[in-house]
């Protein structure tokens, strides 16, 4: 019998669990520009993108706001409504070639920009067919590892977002769950626009809102097929968890925007201008 692994054990217990999503319409809350209300859809309003939500209000150390309709993260867009995408202009995409392939985004025209913070597969993180022949590494030790390893790519990600044309339109940010390569660039955002690390943690766990319940379900259903130890490694792979980033923050030391991502300061200060309110 061939070895079952917990990537191709989680994928296959999710497609029983959830199913597909229910039909994006005329259901999607709009804001005054027509442009979707990410804020909305991230509290519960119907989406065919899991994941999605909006850093428009998050509050910066120094009292400022994140303006809304702006900076966008998400998971995978397989399934993204046009209704959904309203307001975004373009769409960064941090997965791997192999999961671009296996699940191309529906951008519906936006400008489409391919990223990868590591381009071979990452066991625990990608998700690819050849992810399944791969044991889940210990979360937190990926975390500290990918952020020493990949400083080039996230520099590449982040000048991106800090460039991007926001007179056109908000920039979108996403891997595949929303929840790790996507969660690192957000911590990354947010810390460039002075938000503090506690702040920047509860973003993070946001994630849980969707992730957690799923990730129950199937480590119940695990537990009683494979075993408890096996069913907890692919729960821990499934959620956010403070230690992972906590892992990461460490493993950054210091000034990891300005050192090692070598983000010029005049960037960092146009991208505040642009991104903050009063």
């Amino acid at each position: 019998m061939p070895e079952t692994t917990a990537e191709d054990v989680r994928d296959k217990a999710i497609a029983g669990i959830m199913g597909r999503p229910d039909e994006a319409g005329d259901g999607i809350p709009e804001g005054e520009n027509g442009a979707v209300r990410h804020d909305v859809l991230r509290n519960g309003g119907m989406s065919m993108i899991q994941n999605l939500r909006d850093l428009g209000g998050i509050r910066t150390a120094d009292g400022r706001s994140i303006r809304p309709g702006l900076l966008v993260r998400s998971a995978q867009l397989l399934q993204a409504e046009e209704a959904e995408l309203r307001g975004i202009s373009t769409v960064i995409d941090l997965r791997t070639p192999g999961e671009r392939r296996e699940a191309p985004d529906r951008t519906h025209g936006r400008a489409y920009l391919p990223l990868p913070i590591f381009d071979d597969v990452q066991a625990g993180i990608s998700h690819e067919q050849d992810a399944q022949t791969q044991g889940i590494p210990d979360m937190a030790m990926l975390y500290g590892r990918i952020v020493r390893e990949c400083a080039d790519a996230f520099s590449r990600v982040l000048l991106a977002i800090m460039r991007h044309d926001f007179a056109g339109g908000a920039v979108l940010w996403h891997c595949t769950e929303g929840k790790d390569r996507c969660g690192l660039t957000t911590a990354l955002v947010l810390e460039a626009l002075g938000v503090d690390r506690e702040h920047i943690l509860a973003d993070y766990l946001k994630t849980n809102e969707v992730n957690l319940p799923k990730a129950r379900a199937i480590r119940e259903r695990l537990t009683a097929t494979h075993g408890e130890a096996f069913a907890e490694s692919v729960y821990q792979a499934y959620i956010a968890d403070a230690r992972y980033l906590q892992a990461a923050w460490e493993a950054m030391g210091e000034d990891y925007l300005r050192g090692r991502l070598a983000i010029p300061e005049a960037v960092l200060a146009r991208f505040r201008q642009t991104v903050l309110a009063p």
